[in-house]
């Protein structure tokens, strides 16, 4: 099969990578490993570079480079993935998530192939669980241009793949998908390169005494991460000596940074709180893989891959029962599940795992266990299974 993976964000092509890109790279580089020739359409500075590695064809698109125009970034990305299909030739599937919609230019005629859409989570439901976000004047002009195109690459696809049951069914209602093929596959995570990065060095500003709690994310609404710091108040009143890292691109709170707020919300216990900024991988899983206790609190997420990252490097886990990380993460087996938003269960949740070294243990290695289920082979089997029979439909 000819397969081309259309995304923003590719480690470690990509100055950038989040969830996506994470689950793009996972899949690609099984693909590569199989001699199936994958390609892949991404960002770079190095405009028209095209290369082999490791059984992947990248073909490399500079972003714009009119700052003053950034509203118009999303809408530019996808006439430049549709010039750059055409000039391919033939796939037997073209996969690319809805976020900022990448493919929804090529959507309108789809003349390289059919296109399969990834569900990741769309604007409209990061702004349905976000409701103080504050978004500046061009960020909320860039969003007008988002909507549209995350609408019309969905509703125009061949087919849809959803990493969680949920993040498949909230799209449905949101937007006419019905009679669309879909099919949930869960993301896959590389195993392997996860354990081989986390024995790396770790990120500058990392504490060296008291049990850490880690917060990876973006420090944003969405994801929590106020929630979090109210959590830990209640928290260092228990164990005035525990610190929380937060790991992630700083976002917005009422138009202002988010870091600012999460200061003043930790108040007195600041000097607890360390702000690290985004990091790149080889920081990041060192960081996971030496914390007490690993906290996704988000308010929604399609799945939440670093909840599994965290998992296959066997770290006590706290999650929300929010959106998919009820559908991998079992209550009391591989993790603790609290209610979205919830910032006294989410406090208990957390003192209950710093206060029980045998808790931890036990969930740290079903944990573990549980993460080599989602390992990139099998998980490419079924993707493969579903793109051959997309392409046997069109």
């Amino acid at each position: 099969m000819r397969i081309c993976l259309v995304t923003r964000e590719y480690p470690p092509i990509t100055p950038y990578t989040g969830g996506i890109g994470t689950t793009f790279a996972a899949l690609g580089g099984e693909l590569g490993r199989r001699g199936l020739e994958p390609h892949v359409v991404t960002l770079s500075e190095e405009r028209g570079q095209e290369f082999e590695r490791d059984g992947v064809h990248f073909h490399l698109l500079r972003p714009p480079a009119r700052p003053q125009l950034s509203f118009l970034d999303d809408l530019r990305w996808t006439f430049d993935v549709d010039r750059a299909l055409r000039r391919l030739g033939r796939f037997d599937a073209i996969y690319a998530a809805e976020w900022g919609g990448d493919c929804w230019r090529y959507a309108r005629h789809k003349r390289s192939g059919p296109l399969v859409t990834k569900l990741a989570t769309s604007l409209a439901q990061a702004l349905l669980v976000s409701p103080g976000w504050k978004r500046s004047f061009p960020l909320r002009l860039r969003h007008v241009l988002q909507h549209p195109l995350e609408r019309g690459q969905a509703q125009r696809s061949d087919a849809l793949v959803a990493p969680s049951q949920a993040v498949l069914d909230w799209a449905r209602e949101l937007w006419p998908l019905d009679s669309i093929p879909s099919l949930v596959i869960p993301n896959p995570i590389d195993l392997e390169r996860i354990s081989r990065l986390s024995r790396g060095e770790l990120p500058r500003g990392f504490p060296e005494h008291g049990p850490v709690v880690l917060f990876p994310g973006r420090l944003e609404i969405r994801k929590g991460a106020h929630v979090l710091v109210e959590a830990m108040v209640r928290v260092w009143s228990e164990f005035p000596e525990a610190q929380l890292v937060m790991i992630g691109r700083d976002g917005y709170w009422n138009r202002g940074p988010m870091s600012r707020h999460l200061r003043q919300c930790a108040g007195t216990r600041a000097d607890r709180l360390h702000l690290l900024g985004m990091q790149a991988h080889e920081q990041l899983f060192p960081a996971l893989a030496m914390a007490d206790v690993v906290c996704a609190p988000s308010l929604w997420e399609a799945f939440g891959m670093v909840a599994l990252e965290a998992m296959a490097l066997g770290r006590p886990l706290v999650v929300t029962d929010a959106g998919g990380f009820r559908e991998f993460v079992r209550h009391e087996h591989d993790g603790l599940l609290v209610p979205s938003g919830d910032v006294p269960a989410l406090a208990d949740a957390i003192s209950r795992l710093l206060g029980d070294r045998a808790l931890c243990e036990r969930l740290g290695a079903s944990a573990a266990t549980r993460a080599r289920e989602f390992a990139p082979a099998p998980t490419a089997d079924r993707f493969l299974s579903w793109f051959g029979e997309i392409a046997q439909r069109s």
